[in-house]
């Protein structure tokens, strides 16, 4: 007998519509990267993310969530850039995946959402980097700009939004 397989619903929202879900997102952040480089109390977490959480401008906020409950999130900002491209942007940051939804598509959704936004926003590209994810991000159709360097630089990554124009029209 074959197996069905369920797949979740997936849905992508503005963090400036879910207010409520603010803390949530904040306390993901938190016990993401807390401490450590960033040394950042909660508190300052907190406000980070609410003022992250635009609807019509960058900075912007999206959280996924998965069968209705919350799962995820990702930023997009100009705040949080690496100092070998700052004068590129905007900036993915923070994207977060909690661990129960993972490999479920959640991610995909985030960052697609966040590049669909950005480019309706007008911005022709978008930067990140990160110390972890850089297979992710090169799977999901971003290039390498600048490698990671053990242990004191993140690989960076771009996307020209523009391309996906080209190949959509």
């Amino acid at each position: 007998m074959e197996e069905s397989v369920v797949r979740p619903d997936v849905r992508v929202v503005p963090l400036a519509e879910h207010p409520a879900l603010v803390g949530l997102v904040a306390d993901w952040h938190w016990k993401e990267w807390g401490g450590g480089d960033h040394g950042r109390s909660p508190a300052q977490w907190l406000d980070t993310v609410r003022a992250r959480a635009q609807a019509d401008r960058v900075p912007f906020t999206l959280v996924a969530l998965v069968d209705g409950v919350p799962a995820g999130s990702i930023s997009v900002c100009d705040d949080d850039l690496d100092e070998r491209f700052a004068d590129r942007g905007p900036w993915i940051s923070g994207m977060v995946v909690v661990g129960a939804a993972r490999n479920l598509g959640v991610g995909r959704a985030l960052l697609g959402t966040a590049e669909e936004i950005a480019r309706g926003l007008g911005y022709p590209e978008l930067w990140l980097h990160t110390a972890e994810a850089e297979s992710f991000y090169r799977r999901c159709g971003w290039e390498l700009v600048a490698p990671k360097v053990p242990l004191r630089r993140d690989a960076v990554l771009w996307r020209d939004l523009r391309a996906d124009d080209a190949r959509d029209g």
